[in-house]
């Protein structure tokens, strides 16, 4: 399972997105993270995740 998060600054403006998941997939992998610019790619990133469970593909 992957997350979304909007990061943003002082001001509470979004600026970017990320991406946290564990390596493997797994409880005891490490995390692991991926910064967007835009929410759309985000998106993506996080399916491609969860349906491939390793990232990046070895």
């Amino acid at each position: 399972m992957a997350s979304l998060t909007l990061r943003k600054n002082k001001a509470g403006h979004v600026t970017s997105y990320q991406v946290k998941w564990r390596d493997g997939g797994s409880a005891s992998g490490d995390w692991q993270t991926e910064r967007f610019d835009d929410e759309p790619s985000a998106k993506v990133f996080k399916e491609a995740v969860e349906e491939v469970r390793l990232w990046p593909l070895t």
